[in-house]
C-alpha cells in the first residue's frame, strides 16, 4: 500500500506565500482599477472623449490626493489627451476618464473637447453633394 504525500507546489513557487507569485500579480492587476476607482465604472457627471485634451489649472491640490490622482496632474503640465494621460500613469482607459473626471470636479484641471462640427444632416448633405458629382 501506498503511503500519501500531499500535492507539491509547482516549481518556482514558494509554498510559503500561497501560490505562484504570477498569479498574484494577475489578480492584482484585475482588482487594483476597482480599487483606484471607488467602484465606479463611469464618472457621476463627467464623460471625457478619448481625444479630449487636458491641463492644469495651477489651484494648488488639497493635503492628500490618491496616487494616481497626483501622477495625473504630474503629467498635465502641458495639455494631454485622455488617452495618452492613461498610457502615461498605466491605467486603463476607462479608470483615467473617471480619474480626470475627479480632478475636472475639483477645479484642479481644465478640459478642452473639441465640438462635433459634423452633424448627421451636414454629413448626409456631403454624401448627396458627393453622389451628384
Amino acid at each position: 500500500m501506498q503511503s500519501w504525500e500531499p500535492p507539491q507546489p509547482p516549481p518556482g513557487t514558494d509554498p510559503r506565500v500561497g501560490g505562484d507569485p504570477h498569479e498574484e500579480a494577475e489578480d492584482e492587476a484585475l482588482v487594483r482599477p476597482f480599487v483606484i476607482t471607488g467602484g465606479r465604472a463611469r464618472h457621476a457627471t463627467i464623460h471625457l472623449r478619448v481625444e479630449a485634451l487636458v491641463e492644469r489649472t495651477g489651484t494648488p491640490p488639497p493635503g492628500s490626493l490618491q496616487f494616481e490622482h497626483a501622477a495625473i496632474l504630474d503629467v498635465c503640465e502641458r495639455p494631454i489627451s485622455v488617452a495618452e494621460v492613461a498610457a502615461r500613469i498605466s491605467v486603463p482607459l476607462g479608470v483615467a476618464q473617471i480619474l480626470v473626471g475627479d480632478l475636472a470636479d475639483a477645479g484642479l484641471v481644465r478640459v478642452h473637447e473639441a465640438t462635433p462640427t459634423a452633424t448627421p444632416a451636414l454629413l448626409l448633405r456631403m454624401i448627396d453633394a458627393v453622389r451628384a458629382l
